[in-house]
């Protein structure tokens, strides 16, 4: 009996430290209230305090003289704007290519191209005039003397060459060079690219591949430039063949990319990127997470554009806590895994086991191969 009533009165005297040492670690957060208050803007209490957002916002504006010493601004026609990295063209997307053929006098002399019909006439000897077709290979052929490279000279060139080689042969050639049909490839563009709705105009789809085809260059890489890139690729490899062409493209359709979201999520599956996101955004997209979320240490794959695959493990909760302003750094990539876990994660085999064996591959068909050489302590983001 007295070993009960001891058990009893130690029971009771370490029940009574406890709930000591409990009300001792509340009193701080009942004594200040807002003693986290310095890790934001402005503390909302009522209208008053409320009114002064605006005068918060009016000092964090960025002006045209702010921007001009921020790296994420730029300044056009004295208005300061988000710096935004320009659209990169990928499968799917749908361009429209608008060919303008210049047909205003140049000074350049005219020169001869593949498939150009030109006469060669004999002033003292006309048995030998005849008219000829520029080869494939750019040579013609011509009586007595054979082949003669052609392509790329200008008629009067051309005859001088002639006048030489028959001037083995016979004497004063005096030879003429005429053009009967030039501009062929001109010709057979405009046959490819004349649709009775748009004119001269050609309407393009990204293949799977990344490429697109053109009409007489054939399949261009597309994936992964800027509409500028890919419109100056396209008129460079043009002009080796036509030289008074200028194409120029119109992004008609962007089917975005996605990104994937996956564990202690609301609504966990693939998203599109219909903009520039954060990572806050993108749990928004999904319905947030849920309450069995461990938001310490949400991890996210990259491999988009990068030379090997990385993982970056996100401190959220710190971010939310404090208010952090880098969040906004925090982008989503297009195909950036986001996976949310519930506990935590105790090492790289953990996490492994948990989104590709028995998680988002066995969800996704994924055509990208990850390669599982991450350091999950590499990067991390506090």
């Amino acid at each position: 009996m007295f070993n009960v009533n001891r058990s009893i009165f130690v029971f009771e005297k370490i029940f009574a430290l406890i709930l000591l040492a409990l009300t001792v670690l509340a009193l701080p957060s009942c004594s200040t209230p807002d003693a986290r208050q310095e890790d934001f803007s402005l503390h909302v209490r009522d209208d008053n305090t409320a009114s002064e957002l605006k005068k918060v916002e009016r000092d964090l504006t960025v002006t045209p003289e702010k921007a001009a010493l921020h790296p994420d601004y730029q300044v056009i026609e004295n208005i300061a704007v988000p710096y935004i990295p320009e659209y990169r063209v990928g499968p799917g997307d749908v361009v429209e290519i608008v060919y303008h053929i210049r047909y205003e006098k140049t000074p350049e002399d005219y020169r001869i191209e593949v498939q150009d019909k030109i006469s060669i006439t004999f002033a003292y000897h006309p048995q030998f005039n005849t008219t000829v077709l520029v080869r494939t290979d750019g040579k013609i052929t011509v009586p007595l003397v054979g082949d003669i490279a052609a392509e790329s000279k200008t008629p009067v060139e051309l005859a001088r060459i002639l006048n030489r080689e028959y001037g083995r042969f016979i004497s004063d050639p005096s030879i003429t060079v005429a053009l009967e049909q030039f501009n062929v490839k001109i010709d057979e563009l405009k046959k490819a690219i004349t649709t009775a709705p748009r004119g001269q105009s050609k309407i393009a789809p990204v293949a799977p591949d990344g490429r697109i085809s053109f009409p007489i260059i054939g399949n261009v890489q597309a994936e992964g430039m800027t509409v500028t890139q890919l419109e100056q690729t396209v008129n460079r490899q043009y002009s080796a063949y036509i030289r008074n062409l200028q194409a120029t493209l119109i992004l008609l359709e962007i089917h975005h990319a996605k990104f994937y979201i996956f564990g202690e999520i609301e609504r966990p599956g693939a998203y599109e990127m219909t903009s520039s996101i954060n990572l806050l955004e993108a749990l928004g997209m999904a319905n947030g997470y849920k309450k069995s979320a461990n938001i310490r240490e949400v991890v996210v794959f990259r491999n988009d554009g990068l030379e090997k695959p990385i993982a970056l493990k996100v401190d959220l909760e710190n971010v939310l806590r404090r208010g952090s302003p880098y969040y906004a750094d925090l982008r989503i990539r297009p195909a950036d895994i986001i996976f949310v876990p519930k506990t935590k994660l105790d090492n790289f085999n953990d996490l492994v086991e948990k989104i590709f064996t028995r998680g988002i591959y066995g969800i996704l068909p994924f055509q990208t191969v990850f390669s599982i050489n991450y350091d999950i302590n590499g990067v991390t983001i506090r």
